[in-house]
């Protein structure tokens, strides 16, 4: 079984299980929890060697096991980090789709301010995840039936969000669906910028903590006790 098929009979376990058609715990409530006991039982466990004066491990190996798991935990927050940006991602498409969902429903002539002019994307490339808005322009073609669609990136200028001016142009159909998925945007940008923030720190501290380890051991070999 890959690990995509995986990933959609979790996400069905969680439908069926949402809709009440399973009752019983699902694989995916299951295999979610397990990171989690894991985690409780090394807490209790490096809380209950602390607090004793063990007999059986000295405490230059305690503290090189230390060191190690440490290094391999900001290891694994920074693989988690990469795991919720690819949820951000897919979120972020989903509420586009939301936008371009009322976008094709007012396509037709009928529609007053037909054609909407506003349109959104969202692209994540190299763990840079963007979703942004540009303003489409419609020039007749020369000699035929149709437009040439000319499209205009809009920037973004008031940090997580678009200022409300860029969008003051938009149809009176168009100005709900962009203010909430506009909005929705704002704190998807927020909590990936976060995310960016945990890999700097974690990077941080694997690089300092290391060399202080390095540092330390330096000045026990350079300062023997006698």
């Amino acid at each position: 079984m890959t690990d995509n098929s995986t990933l959609e009979q979790q996400i069905a376990e969680l439908s069926a299980m949402m809709s009440g058609e399973n009752q019983e715990e699902s694989n995916f409530l299951a295999s979610y929890s397990k990171p989690f006991q894991i985690l409780d039982k090394q807490i209790a466990a490096w809380n209950a060697f602390i607090s004793s004066d063990s007999l059986y491990v000295g405490h230059e190996d305690a503290t090189l096991f230390a060191f190690l798991t440490s290094e391999y935990y900001l290891s694994y927050i920074l693989k988690s980090t990469e795991l919720e940006q690819l949820r951000y991602y897919y979120i972020a498409q989903r509420i586009s789709d939301l936008f371009w969902q009322h976008n094709r429903a007012h396509r037709g002539k009928d529609s007053p301010g037909y054609p909407g002019h506003f349109g959104c994307r969202v692209r994540l490339r190299d763990k840079k995840l963007e979703m942004f808005w540009f303003y489409n322009e419609f020039k007749q073609k020369k000699g035929t039936v149709g437009f040439n669609v000319i499209s205009h990136y809009l920037p973004r200028e008031c940090g997580y969000c678009y200022s409300k001016t860029t969008f003051s142009r938009a149809q009176d159909w168009e100005k709900p669906v962009i203010e909430i998925v506009e909005n929705s945007f704002a704190v998807i940008r927020r909590a990936n910028a976060n995310l960016i923030r945990i890999r700097q720190l974690c990077r941080w501290n694997d690089n300092n903590l290391y060399q202080m380890a390095g540092r330390i051991q330096e000045f026990k070999e350079g300062n023997p006790l006698i």
